[in-house]
């Protein structure tokens, strides 16, 4: 399994640019909050600069200016608040606005991509783009990016203001700050060494929750929570040593900064004294003041430098991997054929409301009906190329007929379902639907004239009912009764607390394996699609019921294609075809009364000479 994390981006000025191009459009509107941010940071820093005048003039000219000084000082610090105000909305409001676009384009591309990057990628890693990484990103544009634009007005408006009151004390304060620079560069470049230790931490951590929540039955089941447990911890203790040294080095910058602010204050105070009593101060006591608190606040720029810079860093490494992701190859779609809504009337089934639309050289475009025939010729395929997996398969399927694959795991039968479906890429041979190449059909018209049930039946949280429409959002009352009814789910939908009115909950943790599996038999069938496809779709019912649910479906099959995967034979007997696969290849095939005459590997499974591995 793949996983990205880094805490340091690795290409600083793509990232930024691409990151950017989510303000197209809001550029102005930044423009107006930094031009804001810088109004604000110089506010401060002239506030404390005119403070100056208002103690000379009470100094050395009992008060003549007071309120003259008094008002422009109350000026300038009432501008900064409101500059404040205005930038920190403005900033939140642009900021929501950008990262609602990020989390939209990362669902679409979750959406887009292939199962074959599911299955290369843990699902805790890929929840850390939308969870983590996002977050970093909300942090870093919300405080940081501000703050460092308002830190470094600062920085920079306090050494003018200090060259302007007195260019040799400066010369103090610019020392101290040197100092502080090169810690602040040396101390950010060890802790990004143990960010990036911090970060893979938590992608194992997050891929390690990801795992035990979803195998808590498994493990409970087999008294694996000490061994679990014991993982978990092994994992956590990398993220919290790997934590420790990162926000040690984060938080070592501040007492080591105001240390040495106390110091300089403690030498600029004295030093200062000296110059005014030595009349080498010009601007006088007033001066001396407001040089202090210069000198006392200097330290404050570099503390929030070095904890924004970490921020901002962190906020651009996930958006590097955000960036990463979004350019992950998207599934191939490079069909033209589709399917078109001919007719929407509710009780017609799907092959007398939709067509093939096939379009020419010409420009003129076919209208072809649908029927369901399914033909696969001379498939090979392969997971991994050099491994193969599927070898010559060769089989055709027609409305009203029922075929069956059997086969020990990993013979590769639902491999052959998954590439019907474009799951996965055939490496030579054709696939038709209709007669027309799957792979020439847009993936959307090929998947919604199939429907498929499988082992494991996926419950979203909402009622019954929602689950059941959800292959079809504008299906009736009556059509999701029916559909029930067929599949023999009624009866204990009906038994349920609200009906098909109750809600269902972490993927319907208050059902049965039986009954979701029968839930997801339902919403499969509602839609009446012209090719069905059962994979295990009744390994969790129990015996009666699948008799009675068979009994249910035969109306629905009869009209249609259906493709059958089961590990129970007597699902199989009425199939008019079944294909034995081993190894990939189908070894075998015929009625169930011709493979039992033929004594072969289906006889031997049949009578329990040989077993289904």
């Amino acid at each position: 399994m793949k996983t990205l994390s880094h805490s340091k981006p690795q290409q600083l000025g793509p990232t930024i640019k691409r990151l950017f191009s989510y303000f197209k459009g809001r550029r102005i509107i930044f423009a107006f909050i930094i031009f804001l941010v810088v109004i604000c940071g110089l506010a401060s820093v002239l506030g404390n600069f005119y403070t100056k005048d208002v103690i000379n003039d009470l100094a050395y000219n009992n008060g003549s200016n007071l309120v003259k000084y008094c008002l422009i000082v109350l000026t300038i610090f009432a501008t900064g608040v409101v500059a404040n105000i205005i930038y920190a909305q403005s900033m939140v409001r642009l900021t929501q606005r950008v990262l609602f676009e990020i989390r939209e384009d990362l669902i679409d591309k979750m959406q887009s991509l292939p199962i074959s990057y599911f299955d290369t990628h843990t699902h805790g890693s890929i929840m850390t783009y939308f969870t983590n990484d996002v977050d970093t990103l909300i942090i870093m544009m919300n405080d940081s990016l501000a703050n460092i634009f308002l830190s470094l007005t600062k920085l920079v408006g306090t050494i003018v203001c200090l060259f302007l009151i007195n260019v040799y004390l400066s010369l103090i304060v610019i020392f101290f700050l040197v100092i502080m620079f090169l810690f602040m560069f040396f101390n950010s470049k060890a802790a990004r060494k143990y960010f990036t230790q911090q970060q893979d931490a938590l992608a194992e951590l997050n891929s390690k929750i990801e795992e035990d929540i979803s195998g808590i039955k498994v493990e409970k089941a087999f008294n694996h929570e000490q061994a679990s447990l014991d993982s978990f911890l092994d994992s956590n203790k990398k993220w919290q040593i790997a934590s420790e040294n990162a926000f040690y080095h984060t938080q070592l910058s501040i007492p080591f900064n105001v240390s040495l602010s106390y110091f300089n204050f403690a030498i600029s105070s004295v030093v200062g004294c000296i110059f005014l009593t030595q009349g080498l101060l010009t601007s006088g006591i007033g001066g001396l003041s407001s040089y202090l608190v210069f000198v006392r606040t200097a330290c404050q720029p570099f503390n929030y430098l070095t904890m924004h810079i970490n921020s901002i860093l962190s906020g651009l490494a996930g958006a590097e991997r955000i960036f990463h992701f979004l350019d992950e190859k998207n599934e191939e779609d490079s069909g033209t054929v589709t399917l078109k809504k001919i007719d929407s009337t509710h009780d017609k089934v799907f092959k007398d409301r939709y067509v093939w639309v096939i379009p020419q050289k010409d420009g003129t475009v076919v209208n072809k009906p649908i029927h369901g025939d399914i033909v696969f010729s001379h498939v090979n395929f392969s997971y991994i190329k050099g491994r193969q997996i599927l070898k010559d398969i060769s089989f055709e399927v027609h409305p009203g007929e029922k075929i069956a694959f059997v086969g020990s795991t990993g013979a590769g039968k639902t491999t052959i379902m998954s590439l019907l479906t474009r799951f996965y890429k055939i490496d030579s041979g054709s696939i038709t639907y209709d007669g027309i190449n799957i792979y020439d059909m847009k993936l959307e018209s090929l998947r919604r004239a199939l429907s498929m049930v499988t082992q494991d039946t996926h419950l979203f949280t909402g009622t019954i009912d929602d689950n059941i429409r959800y292959v079809r959002r504008h299906s009736t009352e009556e059509e999701i009764i029916e559909a029930s009814k067929n599949s023999y789910a009624d009866s204990f939908i009906k038994r349920m607390p609200n009906g098909y009115k109750t809600m269902l909950y972490d993927d319907g943790a208050n059902l049965s394996e039986g009954q979701r599996q029968l839930l997801g038999l339902t919403r499969a069938t509602l839609n009446q699609p012209p090719v069905l496809i059962l994979d295990e779709a009744t390994s969790n019912i129990d015996t009666r019921s699948e008799q009675l649910t068979h009994e249910g479906l035969k109306k629905l099959m009869k009209e249609r294609t259906v493709i059958v995967i089961a590990h129970r034979l007597s699902t199989v007997r009425d199939a008019d075809e079944i294909m034995v696969l081993d190894n990939g290849k189908i070894i075998e095939r015929g009625t169930q009364t011709e493979l039992l005459n033929n004594k072969g590997p289906y006889y031997n499974l049949y009578t329990g000479k040989t077993e289904l591995a």
